[in-house]
């Protein structure tokens, strides 16, 4: 089994939830993108830390780290050693986005005082699935050694049933 993993989808494409999953089930280190960004309070990282913080999770020897990708950070996709692309539906995605900002509650990968809350410019990322050309970017960018896409919830749960 791969010692780095890459989770990587636009947003409400269940990353978390994956890569808990299969922290769960291979042992690895989980890592959360929100962290790297985040800061308490919805307060954005200083780029020259954020940077800082995911060359040193990428130089890690084991990991798995979910959450956005654009080609500022494509070093991490080339030192994986399985990237898994979770390309789902823009509807699922708006689904799940719109449940989390209704329900305005705090999730476990994100740094304390960062609730969810409703955000239209969030929505309009999703529907017209504008993070996708910083994904596909970012992947281009990199020398990728091993790369899984999932275009369904169903696929993406058959492959974790396996593990």
């Amino acid at each position: 089994m791969a010692e780095r993993i890459a989770v990587v989808g636009i947003s409400g494409a269940g990353k978390s939830t994956f890569a808990r999953a299969l922290a769960r089930g291979t042992g690895l280190p989980l890592k959360h993108g929100d962290q790297l960004e985040w800061q308490p309070g919805w307060t954005l990282r200083a780029s020259e830390d954020l940077h800082a913080m995911h060359a040193a999770w990428v130089a890690e020897p084991r990991w798995i780290i979910e959450g956005w990708i654009d080609q500022d950070r494509a070093s991490r996709l080339a030192a994986a050693d399985l990237v898994i692309d979770l390309d789902l539906s823009r509807w699922l995605c708006l689904a799940r986005v719109l449940r989390r900002a209704l329900a305005h509650r705090h999730r476990e990968e994100m740094p304390e005082g960062c609730v969810d809350r409703f955000s239209l410019r969030t929505l309009k990322w999703v529907l017209l699935r504008q993070e996708r050309p910083f994904i596909d970017d970012a992947l281009e960018a990199a020398t990728v050694k091993s790369y899984l896409r999932f275009t369904s919830q169903r696929e993406a749960n058959a492959w974790l049933a396996r593990l």
